[in-house]
């Protein structure tokens, strides 16, 4: 496919990976949320506080990947225009609110990079040679813990698997290695100690790097199933502590139809205050002038329309280049085909889609998509 449509080298396939190609953002609508999430995070760095945001939309509609260009361009922007660290979060199932915090939290902890801890508590530990006072931000958040700040210390070394049960057990995993090393309980159960475990990881940030550590959490609907009973109140208090420890961020990202539809803990006047009304922002499904765009940029990256490949095919049909790899009139109808349902007008039907349609011209030994190859496609003859 990449021969016969002049891929560019960087991709082999129509589809999009979130994670692999998160240095790219198709589309005026999400280029305009992505540059106001960016503005909002790089004035909360000015102060040093956590930024807290909800993104919510339908399945398909590219919060992942919009997460994920978030932590590209946060890793690709000189620290002193964007003083922040972004950790990507693909939150755990949560079976119901029976389900112990630490199936949440342990997870938060473990996906920061192996290589950002230590780089975190060896910038913090190096500021602390020539300033011995730097660690009382760190101990004050751990309200003088010395055992788990020691935990957190031995973290500036170690494999890849110590890090990550060092992790675990600050996040309430049970880890036994831990705390045979460190004369510590097996596993922590109070959401209290567990938030301020967190709290401490940002502090070292914020004193080592002078940079705040941001969340943004993935999959954030399976928040959802905290709805009631006595484990909801615990839920609820290690959350609210959460959103209140100032150098930390929290932007999830949230499968919603409506504002209704985004988890009812996240509503409470607890959580929803410290939010706020002007950070919950919605992506809305395609209009046709979203779609086009969307298509017109995602095609651009892709395709090398200057080979000859691409110059000899629509020579040949007698189209215009700015629709290839589609004729003019099956680009038109495709746009149309995809903002006339909530269930096309979304970037993942229109990659799934154009893929298809790409795979049927192939096949028919076509060289452009046109209106009978996408009627094929959408009819699913």
């Amino acid at each position: 496919m990449s021969q016969w449509f002049s891929f560019r080298p960087e991709f082999t396939s129509f589809v999009i990976d979130a994670e692999r190609h998160s240095k790219y953002l198709f589309g005026n609508e999400d280029r305009a949320l992505r540059d106001e999430l960016v503005l909002s995070l790089k004035e909360c760095s000015y102060s040093q506080r956590g930024q807290h945001a909800i993104i919510y939309g339908n399945a398909g509609r590219g919060k992942t990947h919009l997460a994920n260009h978030l932590v590209w361009s946060a890793r690709n922007t000189k620290d002193d225009e964007f003083a922040l660290e972004l950790v990507y979060v693909d939150c755990p199932p949560i079976s119901s609110a029976k389900a112990p915090i630490s199936s949440f939290f342990a997870n938060i902890l473990r996906s920061v990079p192996v290589d950002v801890v230590k780089r975190i508590v060896n910038s913090f530990l190096k500021v602390c040679e020539t300033n011995p006072t730097a660690k009382d931000r760190v101990t004050k958040a751990l309200q003088n813990n010395g055992a788990i700040y020691s935990v957190l210390e031995s973290m500036g070394i170690g494999t890849e698997k110590y890090l990550k049960s060092a992790l675990g057990w600050l996040g309430g995993d049970v880890e036994p290695q831990i705390a045979t090393q460190f004369e510590v309980p097996k596993q922590l159960t109070d959401e209290g100690q567990i938030t301020r475990n967190i709290a401490a990881l940002a502090e070292m940030l914020l004193v080592g790097e002078g940079k705040n550590l941001i969340f943004l959490i993935d999959e954030a609907e399976r928040l959802q199933t905290i709805t009631s009973g006595e484990q909801y109140y615990v839920w609820l208090s290690a959350l609210r502590q959460l959103f209140r420890k100032p150098p930390l961020g929290l932007i999830l990202f949230v499968i919603a139809k409506n504002r209704d539809d985004v988890p009812q803990v996240l509503w409470e006047e607890e959580i929803s205050s410290v939010i706020g009304t002007n950070n919950i922002h919605e992506c809305s499904n395609f209009a046709k002038q979203q779609a086009e765009s969307f298509l017109k940029e995602l095609l651009e990256c892709l395709i090398d329309r200057t080979t000859q490949t691409v110059i000899d095919a629509v020579a040949e049909a007698g189209e215009k280049v700015e629709t290839y790899p589609f004729t003019a009139e099956a680009f038109d109808d495709f746009v149309t085909h995809h903002t006339i349902g909530t269930s096309t007008s979304i970037p993942r039907e229109i990659i799934n889609s154009l893929e298809r349609s790409a795979r049927r011209a192939m096949t028919l030994n076509k060289k452009l998509i046109d209106s009978d190859v996408l009627r094929q496609v959408i009819e699913g003859i």
